[in-house]
């Protein structure tokens, strides 16, 4: 883990050099380039928002007010695109960039994080609009909650609804990036080094994160979960102790649950050493493999 991690550090100017070039091929071509990076979240932010409120009626809460649930799950689906994304690129990165591992003396442990901080500054994008999202709804346009009406027609076990809002719990966000950086790449690291000696492995990752996606919490509430007697599955998904966390911060202006940001911090640490060690120790057999 501490030789890769090492290597890395020496390479920030091919890690930088690699992102940026990433970021520009996404829309190479097209007439707006990188502002589709921002167009995108929009759009999904009022799709959300006629599909979930308007057409389904869709609510957290019976008391959810106007675009919590959109912003809720356009977070929600940022979040897990960004890592989904990344998961997916980094499993079959080795193989892809073949002709750079076999032919000269190439970091190949800088491919999963330039492609998760690509993700990532394309996911802060989004965030943003969240953001802007936040302060219309929540300061522009609020909704009043009727708070005597909700005191008295709440049902047993039901949570209070929660006010929106921005706070200075946005000094959590880098802490939330970093994180959420180190539990990807050490996934990458692991997946990466997997799909050499066994190249089903790609293809069983997509499956395995479309199963992944719909057991998280995205486009419905945890308390569902909960009710349908199967809360232990929460206790097991990272990515849900991660985007409750990102929804707390972004959303309510919060403080992220300590317990959550413990397990997810645990779970970083435990994937990055574990996918580090194995991708070093296998290394030396990847121009073999390849």
């Amino acid at each position: 883990m501490f030789a890769i991690t090492k290597s890395v550090v020496s390479q920030k100017r091919l890690l930088k050099d690699l992102v940026v070039r990433d970021l520009k091929a996404r829309y190479v071509g097209s007439s707006m380039g990188f502002f589709w990076s921002v167009v995108f979240p929009i759009l999904n932010l009022f799709v959300y928002m006629f599909v979930f409120k308007t057409v389904l009626n869709m609510r957290w809460s019976d008391f959810s007010s106007d675009g919590e649930v959109p912003l809720i799950m356009l977070v929600g689906i940022l979040i897990w695109v960004a890592f989904s994304e990344t998961v997916s690129r980094t499993t079959n990165c080795l193989v892809e960039n073949a002709n750079l591992i076999q032919k000269v003396v190439f970091p190949s442990e800088v491919l999963p994080i330039y492609l998760t901080g690509s993700s990532l500054v394309n996911m802060t994008l989004g965030i943003l609009v969240a953001i802007v999202g936040v302060v219309w709804f929540a300061y522009v346009s609020p909704t009043v909650i009727d708070w005597e009406a909700v005191r008295t027609n709440l049902e047993p076990g039901e949570p209070m609804p929660r006010v929106m809002g921005l706070s200075a719990s946005l000094v959590v966000l880098p802490l939330l990036y970093a994180m959420q950086a180190l539990f990807t790449i050490g996934l990458g690291y692991f997946l990466a080094t997997l799909n050499l000696l066994l190249r089903d492995t790609y293809h069983l990752v997509g499956v395995f994160l479309t199963v992944w996606m719909f057991g998280t919490p995205i486009f419905y509430p945890s308390l569902m979960v909960e009710r349908a007697g199967f809360g232990w599955l929460l206790n097991l998904n990272p990515m849900y102790w991660l985007i409750e966390s990102y929804r707390e911060v972004l959303i309510y202006g919060a403080w992220p649950d300590p317990m959550f940001l413990a397990r997810f911090a645990v779970a970083a640490v435990v994937f990055y050493a574990c996918g580090a060690a194995f991708f070093h120790a296998q290394k030396d057999r990847f121009p073999d493999l390849l």
